[in-house]
């Protein structure tokens, strides 16, 4: 009988030692996937690929509304397109979707890095059957842009790029698009 006992309480602390260092990851993953600037990118622009319409609905139960013309042409900068922008607790952000389908969120504050390694932890994880190839595109003073292309069975799925400005202070600290088929 005590041999049951120490068995079953080692396999309890086991247990319980497993369960307290695997939540701290999954934590922090969590945590960064969770994050408002790639909630806002994840919720209009990802859902946009169904149609201009989803984005624009998705955008608005967002909390986005449509920027006026001065703003707007921040964010288009010359090309034909929507734009939108909220302001809420979380701070200042943009969106722009153009017409070729190429979208953005821009965000006006936070860390660069910290949004950086939110995108990342939506990338799809091995034996997903889906894959990515992450290129740094570009690195050019405090502006880094880095794309990842997403792969479903091989077939190109869609592209994410995220271009962050590591220069103190600045008023648009990242820029995330999203490219699809």
């Amino acid at each position: 009988m005590n041999r049951v006992k120490f068995y079953l309480i080692a396999v309890l602390l086991i247990l319980m030692a497993g369960c307290n260092s695997a939540p701290v990851k999954d934590d922090q993953g969590l945590a960064l996937r969770k994050s408002t600037p790639i909630q806002l990118f994840m919720g209009t622009c990802v859902v946009g690929r169904q149609s201009p319409s989803a984005l624009e609905e998705s955008a608005k139960k967002k909390g986005f509304v449509s920027a006026p013309k001065n703003i707007a042409e921040n964010y288009l900068k010359g090309h034909s397109g929507q734009a939108w922008y909220l302001s809420n607790s979380e701070g200042n952000f943009g969106l722009a979707l153009l017409k070729n389908k190429f979208c953005s969120v821009y965000i006006h504050q936070g860390d660069p890095s910290t949004i950086q390694a939110s995108m990342e932890a939506w990338l799809p994880p091995k034996g997903s059957g889906f894959t990515y190839k992450k290129e740094l595109v570009s690195q050019a003073g405090d502006l880094t842009t880095t794309s990842y292309t997403l792969f479903q069975g091989g077939n190109f799925l869609e592209q994410w790029v995220i271009t962050i400005n590591n220069a103190k202070p600045s008023n648009l600290v990242a820029v995330m698009s999203y490219q699809g088929v």
